[in-house]
């Protein structure tokens, strides 16, 4: 095989300048920590640092998220905390009211309290966040949850959300509810449940519920929500006129059968009845259907009570016990908000924790893909330098065989 002088330069330029390449590439590893320059260096590996970095990028977007989750949540249980300071506040002073030796004076200064605690509650239940959106509103985030309308008919209190929960996504697979709306915690507060009489062939016929706890239940047993008929019950006043016969009008079932003495109270299911009438005579009563207030209009019904000159004892006793039980009532709803958010933070927390420890996993992964490992690149540099150093002696001694040398 005959070499030309031509394919001799060639060569030796192409090795040196292939060695000059290798050393680049080395240098480029060490100088940025990057095994990785090109895709075409391990494009399987090239492949897999992208996806590594896509996911890494997607968990520092949930860590963020996490921490937005984590303040939101943070404010909410301030406000709810502050509220239910403000209830329990108010139910002292229910109590305080209920006192019989309290007098109009006494009442009206109670009702001073009450009627500040109310505007409070009113504020913190309209509270909104650092960019100025409503917390308990729902999607309705640009709207007050709640107004005061002083000209309705009934709840002057009005909620003005609705029922959507705004979610943030904290992992791949887990989306938390970020806050709470007002219905679910305010609005939807279960007022006193009541009885009343509708008719009476009896001398006179009253009624107080005395054992609400009892009454309740026999409430919740028995009331009928799609047939309203199923709710009403006669009392009938036996042969004999010592015992009365509770009857379910709409089903004709016999419920109870009770010791009776005209004129004397008798209790059924919570409910004290003082009926004065003889053998033949009926009551009617009927279990009315169950109502929400919520927490401001609790306070402002029992505030207006309290102000009220012209109310009976016994009448102010009946809109007292029903502050009493929406209050209880609403603490408990209350009570359950806080346990929800309380378990959204843990489960959070320990989202958090396990996004770590997979952005860690990943970390070393796509370290272990592209980053250089310095003792090696340091001895291969080594190496391609000494290559180099034989390539250029190799073509000094190559180019010097030329005829030309030996004219």
């Amino acid at each position: 095989m005959r070499i030309s002088t031509n394919q001799l330069f060639d060569r030796s330029i192409k090795s040196v300048l292939d060695n000059q390449g290798d050393i680049s590439d080395i240098q480029q590893q060490l100088s940025s920590g990057k095994k990785l320059l090109r895709p075409s260096d391990d494009p399987v590996g090239a492949a897999k640092v992208v996806r590594l970095t896509e996911e890494l990028d997607q968990i520092e977007q949930f860590k963020r998220n996490n921490d937005l989750l984590k303040s939101s949540l943070d404010q909410e249980e301030a406000v709810l905390r502050n509220i239910k300071s403000s209830m329990d506040k108010a139910r002292q002073l229910m109590v305080q009211a209920g006192n019989g030796i309290y007098g109009d004076i006494d009442r009206e200064a109670i009702a001073i309290e009450v009627g500040q605690i109310r505007d409070e509650v009113f504020d913190l239940m309209n509270s909104r966040n650092a960019n100025g959106e409503y917390i308990f509103s729902g999607y309705q985030t640009g709207t007050p949850a709640f107004i005061y309308d002083p000209t309705a008919t009934g709840n002057k209190y009005q909620y003005q959300g609705d029922d959507g929960v705004n979610k943030i996504q904290v992992s791949e697979n887990v989306n938390l509810q970020a806050n709470s709306n007002g219905k679910e915690v305010f609005e939807d507060v279960l007022a006193r449940l009541k009885t009343s009489i509708t008719a009476s062939t009896a001398t006179s016929a009253s009624s107080t519920i005395t054992q609400q706890a009892a009454f309740d239940q026999f409430h919740k047993d028995n009331y009928d929500l799609l047939t309203p008929a199923n709710n009403d019950y006669r009392i009938t006043v036996l042969p004999g006129g010592n015992q009365v016969q509770i009857d379910n009008i709409g089903t004709g079932a016999t419920v109870g059968t009770v010791g009776y003495t005209s004129g004397e109270p008798f209790t059924f299911k919570g409910i004290e009845f003082n009926i004065t009438g003889g053998p033949g005579n009926t009551v009617d009563f009927t279990l009315q259907p169950p109502e929400k207030e919520n927490f401001a209009e609790i306070l402002n019904d029992f505030y207006i009570a309290l102000n009220d000159d012209n109310m009976t004892e016994k009448q102010f006793r009946e809109e007292l016990n029903d502050a009493l039980v929406g209050t209880d009532n609403g603490l408990v709803s209350l009570a359950n908000a806080n346990s929800g958010l309380g378990g959204r933070l843990n489960v959070a927390s320990s989202v958090y924790v396990s996004n770590l420890d997979l952005e860690i996993t990943n970390k070393q992964a796509r370290s272990d893909i592209e980053d250089v490992d310095y003792a090696e690149a340091v001895s291969e540099l080594s190496k391609q330098e000494t290559a180099l150093q034989a390539a250029q002696a190799t073509f000094a001694r190559v180019t010097g065989l030329s005829l030309f040398d030996y004219i």
